[in-house]
């Protein structure tokens, strides 16, 4: 996959509007005297951004705070209709769209499971569906739309093995530029990002409700991935591909892979769940229809967990050893209470090892949910525009 040039934004914004819009999302509602002190602004600078935003629909005047003393003080928030961006998580056996408006809600998704990915289903998909998600909106809405967000695994091609896809079938990923691809076919401004880098920064955006400054993201899907965030700010690394814990070297105790040490991908994600379960079985795949309710599948299912939590443990002694982190943020394509089991043995897991010079922070279930991929997704093109 070769790098675009950047696309043009649609509604390009001054550094004073973004600020403004980024704490009015951030802190949900505040009154005007509120937003000029927390941005520094004078409150005559203030009004004239603050007007100037709601006149464009971007921001509106929500009902009056009463009881204090003087005038009731009239917050604003974020317009949901103000704009909209779409979102495209490329999985590994599945592809999903989603259409967001301004305020962080979802209106309307698409889900398609696959074998694996290539190039041409992946283009036939974003065509159908984009179309049936334009339904949703007006003319006036479909305007507004800002952008497509992508996020997918970085080298797509590799790990076709474990992907359960010939290396020939993954090739075309190597040269295409998937980003022109799309925005030739939709017509929109395309910003493309790895996949766990997106589901962090969506956690960023609408979950971490504890603040954390410093964490390290892991996102369970198919294959393992994570982000990383120092300062309050998404890192990415020099290639966009920081925080890929699925990398990490692994020895797992009594490893199938005997004394060599692998790739923590191979130790704790989910298709190895799909594969223990279509060994029993059971049809593994799936677990990939619905991430929001599972069968119970007993013995396979908690021994799955039982592994993966290991290998999430070990990142994070890598993580907190390595970075003094104030913890560590565990999402994942899955049930929310498989996630609280996985988060709470991870904890068990973390707690057993050589505590000896490192400061261990929290261990945390994220707060966005199984599609966090794909919000993530979306959210790209109002970062971009807006924050």
């Amino acid at each position: 996959m070769t790098t675009a040039e950047a696309p043009t934004l649609l509604d390009p914004r001054t550094q004073n509007e973004r600020d403004m819009l980024r704490l009015i999302r951030q802190e949900r509602a505040l009154p005007k005297a509120e937003i000029a002190k927390r941005t520094g602004l004078s409150a005559q600078s203030a009004t004239v951004i603050i007007n100037k935003l709601e006149a464009e629909g971007l921001v509106c005047r929500l009902p009056a705070i009463r009881g204090g003393v003087g005038q009731p003080k009239i917050p604003f928030g974020l317009n949901a209709q103000g704009a909209f961006s779409v979102g495209l998580k490329i999985g590994r056996r599945s592809y999903d769209m989603l259409l967001l408006d301004l305020s962080g809600h979802v209106r309307a998704t698409l889900h398609e499971n696959i074998a694996y990915p290539t190039v041409d289903s992946l283009l036939t998909f974003s065509q159908r569906a984009f179309a049936l998600l334009a339904q949703q909106l007006n003319e006036e809405g479909v305007s507004r739309i800002r952008g497509l967000g992508v996020a997918m695994p970085f080298e797509i091609w590799s790990w076709a093995e474990e992907a359960g896809a010939s290396v020939e079938a993954l090739n075309a990923w190597r040269t295409v530029d998937i980003k022109q691809e799309l925005e030739n076919q939709l017509h929109l401004p395309v910003f493309v990002s790895n996949d766990a880098t997106a589901a962090c920064g969506a956690e960023m955006a609408f979950g971490n409700s504890q603040r954390l400054n410093n964490y390290m993201y892991m996102f369970v899907g198919t294959f393992l991935g994570g982000g990383l965030v120092i300062n309050g700010n998404l890192f990415t690394g020099k290639s966009g591909n920081a925080g890929a814990i699925g990398s990490l070297p692994f020895l797992a105790p009594h490893s199938t892979h005997g004394a060599e040490s692998s790739q923590l991908i191979t130790q704790s994600s989910l298709y190895l769940l799909e594969k223990a379960l279509t060994h029993k079985g059971e049809n593994g795949l799936r677990i990939y229809d619905d991430t929001e309710h599972w069968p119970a599948y007993g013995e396979v299912l908690d021994n799955w967990i039982q592994q993966a939590s290991l290998g999430l443990a070990h990142a994070a002694h890598c993580a907190f050893t390595l970075l003094d982190l104030d913890g560590v943020i565990i999402e994942g394509a899955m049930p929310l209470k498989i996630k609280q089991q996985l988060v709470e043995k991870t904890k068990t897991a973390l707690a057993n090892v050589d505590h000896r010079g490192v400061n261990f922070g929290g261990v945390k279930a994220g707060e966005v949910g199984s599609k966090a991929q794909s919000i993530g997704s979306a959210n790209l093109p109002l970062i971009a525009n807006y924050y």
